[in-house]
């Protein structure tokens, strides 16, 4: 018997118990710097993902303050998806999926870029229940990780993942808990389920000697919460293969082996605490598959073939992403399939429309350094064996800002690099490992025209195929990188919701103009303006019909567009989204470093009290006064004051300006914006934002935008 894999081991209970501790303190997405610790000492990982065809997302980089955080909706009453079981979840067929969560009581839609599902005929969706949900899939969806998410008339959930697979799938049955007998099941196929503690699952497959079978896990991939191991025993009981991490898989698992005499073969699947429960789900992928372990590169400019390879760093063939251009920046789906396979492996890839220039062997010493033009944007290589390095040479005309930023884990890469910037003289000028949760990030000012040498490696000194790396270089280059807390918004009925931005500049102090794509009917966003050197924005969407009835016209994916004064567009690369952190009562909770680019928005029921502004557009001259009236609606037992402030920290607004609030008694009160004499001139967005406290609830609900222009007298 031949398989890819390792000796199986069993860790002692006092070592559980301080991992088990250690993870409690130091969720593994938490940790800082390249401390990333599992079941053992290892590498930082990340995961696949693939982001929904048609939109671009938001970003998040840098400290939100207190006070914008306070306008983020509560999340209460959201529906909540602890699992999704699918069936049939094919390109081209009708689905069947159930949800399993809470808050799914008015159940509407269970949404999926390659198609929608609606609730089965003849349940009762008045109760908080899993729900049965049936739609067809694309045909042309290409096979790979996608988010789900659940829309109720009380608004939508976080993104759940799934597989879309080209495997048939088959359910799961109680034989499958049972030591003794195990599931039986016929390859190629896809299988999903749930672990419950301590118990494994099992499944028997008959095989003849010389037949090959791949077993894959997905499920850190899909945000669960289990750890998947894979044991496969023999006819005679006798262990054959076993794995336990993937390399750039966030702890998910995949094996091949032969089999070398006839019989039925085992495989087990279990978490590697023998932990379980209602959010330790998996995804089972079993056939004569390639063993695909990574692509290269992981970043590729549009249009560009990557690599696919194998588990021992072999070329299998190479693949071109299909991708609209919207989804640039964006974690997108590429699948491989030799004329010998039963089904697709699949990975994932970031596209951009930036130059790409890849590292040229040799390049291990300085001397050998690969040129870098000054318009690449983007870098790419693999660490090929333990202690590997890279040089590149950048080359400077003048004096320049230069920003070389990481791409590795948030990728599905499991290095974790080491920058290093030399002068022309072999001088060491700066180095960094970190930047926070982050990769690494390195920050310089090249001090004259001249050769300047960024040398690459990996902390640990490790290498080997799957250790691949993005550099992003910002030599002089203007850009900006725009981060949000959350995937999704909720917005009241009749009112305003708000999710704060935060904006990192680079080389770029000028204004900014924000704007939504696409929205549905039922919601609405004014366009505003970031001014100069403003680091950090509400996002402020209204639904202004309080009467409207549920419908379609409440929800859809957010496309936000963000543009210079002269038009020009901030690359979608520019975008991105983090993981919420985990809540305090599941600390244990799993949580991605992965890439994410989805943002959603749906109409929820009327909130305690709403605004609108009038005017909601105003001048003002240098060295005059203007007033905007702030209105509320407010619900019957919300008759305290309202007090009324700005939503961003005041120094956030344009030099020479000042704004006078106050509380709201009554159903209205008056602001004051004074612009003094010298106050800089142009647009700018003004964010308010009203507080009020009954018994122990206390809502901060926005006021939509106030667009101001300050011209000359």
């Amino acid at each position: 018997m031949q398989g890819y894999g390792q000796t199986s081991k069993t860790l002692p209970f006092a070592l559980t118990a301080v991992i088990r501790l250690f993870r409690l303190t130091f969720p593994p997405t938490r940790l800082p710097g390249h401390l990333f610790f599992r079941k053992r000492p290892m590498m930082a990982v990340s995961s696949l993902q693939t982001a929904c065809f048609r939109h671009v997302t938001v970003v998040a980089l840098g400290v939100i303050t207190t006070t914008l955080t306070a306008l983020q909706p509560a999340v209460a009453q959201d529906p909540v998806i602890d699992r999704v079981d699918a069936s049939n979840l094919r390109p081209g067929q009708n689905a069947s999926v159930v949800v399993t969560g809470k808050q799914l009581l008015g159940a509407m839609s269970l949404w999926t870029p390659a198609g929608v599902l609606r609730p089965k005929d003849g349940q009762d969706l008045t109760k908080d229940q899993p729900v049965i949900m049936e739609g067809a899939i694309a045909a042309d969806v290409v096979p790979g990780i996608y988010p789900v998410r659940m829309v109720t008339n009380h608004g939508c959930s976080e993104a759940a993942f799934v597989v879309i697979d080209d495997l048939p799938s088959i359910a799961i049955t109680a034989e499958s808990e049972d030591r003794k007998s195990g599931q039986l099941i016929i390859p190629p196929c896809c299988i999903g389920g749930q672990i419950n503690p301590v118990l494994s699952k099992f499944f028997r497959i008959a095989m003849i000697s010389g037949q090959t079978l791949t077993a894959e896990v997905f499920a850190r991939r899909l945000g669960s919460d289990l750890d998947p191991v894979i044991r496969v025993t023999g006819p005679a009981g006798n262990e054959v293969t076993f794995r336990d991490d993937l390399l750039g898989a966030e702890g998910d698992t995949q094996l091949q082996f032969t089999a070398v005499a006839d019989g039925e073969y085992r495989i087990e699947i279990r978490d590697v605490r023998y932990s379980g429960g209602a959010r330790h789900f998996f995804h089972l992928r079993l056939g004569k598959l390639p063993m695909v372990t990574t692509m290269s590169p992981r970043i590729a400019q549009i249009g560009k073939n990557v690599a696919v390879l194998g588990t021992n760093g072999e070329t299998l063939g190479e693949v071109t992403p299909q991708t609209p251009p919207e989804t640039t920046g964006s974690l997108i789906s590429v699948v491989f399939r030799n004329a010998e396979s039963e089904g697709s492996a699949f990975n994932s890839v970031v596209v951009t429309n930036g130059p790409t220039l890849p590292e040229s062997e040799p390049n291990n010493e300085r001397l050998e350094a690969t040129g870098v033009g000054a318009e690449t944007q983007v870098l790419t290589g693999t660490l090929q064996k333990n202690g590997d390095v890279d040089w590149f040479k950048l080359t400077a005309t003048e004096a320049t800002p230069l920003l070389v930023t990481a791409r590795t884990r948030e990728v599905g890469s499991p290095t974790d690099v080491m920058l290093e910037l030399y002068n022309a003289e072999g001088g060491k000028i700066v180095e960094n490992d970190d930047a926070g949760p982050r990769d690494a990030e390195l920050t310089a000012q090249l001090p004259a025209a001249g050769e300047f040498f960024l040398k690459v490696s990996e902390i640990a000194g490790r290498g080997g195929p799957a250790w691949v790396y993005a550099l992003d270089i910002h030599q002089g280059r203007k850009s900006v990188r725009v981060t949000a807390p959350v995937d999704r918004l909720n917005i009241p009925r009749g009112g305003s919701a708000a999710m704060p931005l935060t904006v990192r500049r680079i080389h770029y102090d000028g204004p900014l103009k924000v704007e939504a794509i696409g929205l549905p009917a039922a919601i609405q966003m004014n366009p505003f303006w970031l001014g100069a050197k403003q680091s950090i924005a509400p996002v402020v969407l209204t639904a202004t019909d309080a009467a409207a009835a549920s419908s379609d016209a409440d929800w859809a994916p957010m496309i936000l567009q963000i543009t210079a004064p002269d038009g020009s567009l901030i690359p979608p690369a520019e975008l991105q989204l983090i993981s919420p952190p985990p809540k305090k009562q599941d600390s244990e909770v799993f949580r991605s470093v992965r890439l994410r680019t989805d943002l959603f928005i749906a109409v929820q029921p009327a909130a305690q009290f709403s605004f609108t502004a009038d005017p909601a557009t105003v001048t003002v001259p240098q060295g005059a006064t203007a007033t905007v009236t702030i209105r509320a609606t407010r619900a019957a037992e919300w008759t305290m004051p309202i007090e009324i402030a700005l939503a961003t920290p005041a120094d956030q607004l344009p030099p020479g300006i000042t704004v006078t609030a106050g509380s709201m008694a009554a159903g209205e009160l008056a602001i004051t914006l004074t612009a003094a004499a010298d106050a800089t001139v142009g647009p700018f967005t003004m964010f308010l934002q009203g507080k009020a406290k009954k018994d122990n609830v206390e809502p901060v609900h926005p006021v939509p935008p106030i667009v101001v222009e300050v011209k000359v007298p």
